[in-house]
């Protein structure tokens, strides 16, 4: 980032390529899902993880963009994004549709060089993907889209290598992950409560309120369940199991630590769930060998 031609230093910042965070929680579900549809005793698909890898850059990439898009005038009343590249006009909207559509070519690549049904599946998110931003607007539970949006790795992993789309273990991914994105994107929203409040965006941790944590504890319960469903049906070995509980335990104890009402508690809570998650990718693949 701190090498890039000063020119490109706004469109990686539209794209969020300083906050590797977000490409972090897109790329997990879709590594689990391809490491669990590996046969046992094998290492996963090296060059379809390296493809899922590049794809939830760009992908991220393409849905900051798209949300900056929706969102510039709300970004300039809120403190934390008014410094955001459409907010403070370093970049014009047409310059953000022109990056968009450049993200959306290379992403369309990477997508058409996978098996039909996943094709489909792709295709199928960009629906979610460009409806996300406005749910802020139009529901209290905005979260619950963005899990939905967010976590199509689960399947699309599992699908790129199989060929299947229902099969349990899949499915069982796709619930834990939203489960998983319903608890730390609430905390998440509690850092901009304030300035939500006052420019009208609405989301869990407005609905939850004061009852966020007993919530979101039902969501870890059903995160750590999921994710047994899915062991269960993936026949995955006891290392898998072990590092799930230790992820969970660990996403609760963070519950319960984290202060809501300071921002910088709320930030640390969301930036330690990429630790969360290669816990289990590593359970995941020394469990398909033990």
């Amino acid at each position: 980032m701190r090498r890039a031609p000063d020119k490109v230093k706004p469109y990686l910042r539209l794209s969020r390529v300083d906050k590797p965070i977000g490409s972090w929680l897109l790329f997990l579900p879709g590594a689990w899902s391809i490491t669990m549809a590996a046969s046992h005793f094998s290492i996963p698909h090296v060059p379809l993880l390296a493809a899922f890898g590049v794809g939830a850059i760009m992908m991220r990439g393409a849905g900051c963009t798209v949300n900056d898009i929706w969102d510039i005038d709300i970004d300039k009343r809120v403190a934390r994004t008014r410094d955001r590249p459409l907010a403070n006009n370093t970049l014009s909207k047409q310059d953000a549709i022109n990056w968009l559509i450049i993200q959306l070519a290379c992403s369309s690549i990477i997508l058409l060089s996978l098996n039909k049904p996943t094709i489909a599946v792709g295709i199928a998110s960009l629906g979610l993907v460009a409806v996300y931003p406005k749910m802020k607007l139009l529901t209290d539970y905005p979260q619950v889209v963005l899990g939905f949006t967010f976590n199509m790795g689960a399947i699309m992993g599992y699908s790129a290598y199989t060929g299947n789309i229902l099969a349990v273990t899949p499915l069982a991914l796709y619930s834990a992950g939203i489960c998983w994105t319903m608890v730390y994107d609430t905390v998440y929203a509690h850092q901009d409560k304030l300035d939500d409040i006052k420019v009208g965006v609405r989301s869990t941790a407005l609905r939850f309120g004061d009852q966020t944590k007993p919530i979101l504890s039902r969501f870890v319960n059903g995160f750590g369940w999921s994710l047994f469903i899915a062991g269960v049906a993936a026949g995955m070995g006891p290392t898998y199991y072990l590092a799930t509980f230790v992820s969970s335990c660990m996403l609760m104890r963070g519950l319960q630590l984290v202060d809501l009402d300071r921002p910088h508690s709320c930030w640390e809570f969301f930036v330690m769930n990429k630790n969360i998650g290669l816990l289990i990718w590593l359970g995941a693949i020394i469990g398909n060998f033990l």
